[in-house]
């Protein structure tokens, strides 16, 4: 049996592993999804480019506030650790139960569905979609479930072995599909634009609800950034390392997002963007034909790959230190001796992607889990404020650019979103008040362990 005793984390993750965790976590299907979703409720092209500028600024704005977080406190666990530092247990204890038992396990279920259902069909050119076996709880499983079912174990036994062949892997995944998705726009752009796109045009005044449908996508879009910050306590020479891989990774997607966006409207026009469902597919089908299908699938799948195992590394990584600070059991918070990686933390999220997966809830989960994701990324960027006021002297070896105003940008911007997702979760629509759950179990959370705190433990 493997002894799982030590405690001890070599800091194997450089610049180069760093930064492909975050532009692997960030790079998605979402840049696929989400342009459509800005051009039907955006008239303009320039504003639909603003909006995606505007993602990468705010991003930009989180990323720095991590980035003096991190370097202060360069420890595995990220949002759990800040938010203990400045906000106490209580609060650290919900965000992180959240963060780990939803977020990250629901995400992993949400992206390695998609994968076998969307991508994994085309590449094998079979349907996967028959059902092939009945649970005795009466969930259908069709091979889709399967593939899922297989895909999970394989890309947590990688990071099991190590942090190090997990960002080595990280990285192939990321630079591949960053490098081919920046030369096909490139090549859009210089192709000038299509029959299609040239006659398209949209002269309409874009609404403030379209605008605010189309910041949200955009929002979501870029999320992932925030990911190295989990595996703070493996990345060599934090000081330097860590805001190079936030601010750096943050950008380069950016700039490719942005790029992208552009051969987009080049080839298919607002109009073209509108009906387009998924755009790279319906972009590469204009300028390549079924070759180009076949390859845009290859890059969703070689994104969504690493967007996967980023989080599988990411979110062990919280457990991990909520079990050394008895948030949760204990056994969560120690290190295989042989890999020094949080393998039983590891398989436990495995396992909870696996039960989402058979259930067929892990989109439910993720949509109700959605406003409370979004309120501990605003705590986290909080932390910077609050550790700037009550420990001014402590060392910072990265300060937060902008402070407090760019930090301040990201926090309003997150409220923003937090204020319309609440609102739409109360429209009254079916299954709309869904995020709202997500956010009682985040604040039930929190009540309960201040209820069961001692009087003398901090809470």
């Amino acid at each position: 049996m493997t002894d799982t005793t030590t405690h001890e984390r070599p800091r194997v993750i450089g610049a180069v592993g760093g930064f492909s965790v975050v532009a692997g976590s960030m790079l998605g299907i979402g840049i696929f999804l989400s342009p459509p979703i800005v051009a039907t409720h955006t008239q303009s092209p320039w504003l639909f480019l603003a909006l995606w500028v505007l993602g990468g600024v705010i991003s930009l704005a989180g990323a720095t506030a991590c980035a003096e977080l991190a370097t202060m406190m360069p420890r595995a666990g990220g949002d759990y650790v800040f938010q203990r530092a400045a906000f106490g247990p209580s609060v650290a204890f919900a965000s992180g139960w959240v963060l780990f038992a939803a977020i990250f396990s629901g995400s992993i279920a949400t992206m390695t569905v998609g994968l076998c259902k969307y991508q994994l069909p085309v590449l094998l050119g079979r349907d996967l979609s028959a059902v092939l076996w009945t649970t005795p709880w009466g969930f259908e499983l069709t091979a889709v479930e399967l593939s899922a079912l297989a895909v999970v174990p394989l890309l947590t036994w990688l990071n099991v072995l190590g942090a190090g062949p997990s960002t080595r892997t990280q990285s192939v995944l990321t630079f591949v599909p960053i490098a081919l998705l920046a030369g096909a726009a490139l090549w859009a752009i210089g192709m000038g634009p299509s029959p299609a796109a040239a006659a398209a045009q949209a002269t309409e005044a874009s609404g403030l609800a379209g605008i605010v449908v189309s910041y949200m996508a955009v929002y979501f879009a870029y999320s992932g950034w925030i990911n190295v910050i989990y595996v703070a306590g493996e990345v060599e020479d934090p000081a330097r390392n860590l805001p190079r891989s936030l601010l750096w990774g943050t950008a380069a997607v950016t700039t490719l997002y942005l790029l992208v966006c552009v051969g987009l409207l080049r080839v298919l026009g607002m109009d073209g963007l509108r009906t387009a469902g998924e755009a790279g597919t319906a972009a590469a089908a204009v300028l390549a034909g079924d070759a180009g299908r076949m390859g845009v699938t290859v890059l969703i799948a070689s994104a969504l790959l690493a967007s996967i195992n980023g989080t599988i590394l990411g979110g062990a990584r919280v457990a991990y230190a909520m079990g050394r600070d008895g948030a949760m059991w204990p056994v969560l918070g120690t290190l295989d001796r042989s890999h020094h990686a949080p393998g039983r933390a590891l398989w436990l999220q495995a396992a909870i992607a696996a039960a989402l997966i058979v259930s067929g809830r892990f989109e439910q989960l993720y949509t109700m889990v959605s406003l409370a994701m979004v309120c501990t990324g605003t705590l986290t960027v909080a932390s910077v404020f609050v550790l700037r006021r009550r420990e001014p002297d402590r060392e910072r070896p990265y300060r937060a650019g902008g402070y407090p105003w760019f930090p301040g940008l990201y926090i309003l911007s997150s409220l923003f979103v937090v204020a319309v997702m609440a609102r739409e979760a109360l429209s009254g629509e079916p299954g709309a008040w869904y995020p709202l759950l997500g956010l009682g179990v985040l604040a039930a959370a929190f009540a309960g362990h201040r209820l069961v705190a001692t009087p003398t433990e901090p809470r």
